[in-house]
């Protein structure tokens, strides 16, 4: 049995890849999962209402890159704003949300270090 290979093409070992358009992106299926869990606790609802906040801010610093001063008014908002959720989380039972919600505190806590450090300005 010979195998015949080709060593310009690139190997695709992918088996059966599926090339159809997703139905619902992402965020849909995000936002029916944090919906689903928004009356259950107070600290979950208060942490995923805090997320919702941040997230927002984020976007249209990214959008435009303003001056040096809104960048540190931003940082302060986002450390703030780690640290709570992070008091949240010690409420909140393990779980994948919870994991969730404490990679976005450590995001916001990183992006704070990030604009005080100059890096979006």
């Amino acid at each position: 049995m010979k195998i015949f290979w080709d060593p310009r093409l690139s190997p695709d070992f992918t088996p059966e890849k599926k090339t159809g358009k997703v139905e619902k992106g992402f965020e849909s299926y995000l936002r029916e999962a944090l919906s689903a869990n928004k009356g259950s606790d107070p600290s979950l609802t208060q942490a995923l209402d805090l997320v919702e906040e941040v997230l927002p801010l984020l976007e249209r610093f990214a959008q435009d890159p303003s001056s040096r001063t809104q960048a540190e008014t931003l940082a302060d908002i986002l450390e703030e704003r780690a640290r709570v959720l992070e008091s949240l989380l010690r409420e909140i039972p393990e779980g994948p949300l919870r994991q969730g919600l404490s990679e976005a505190a450590l995001f916001f806590g990183v992006e704070a270090e990030k604009l005080r450090r100059g890096f979006y300005v």
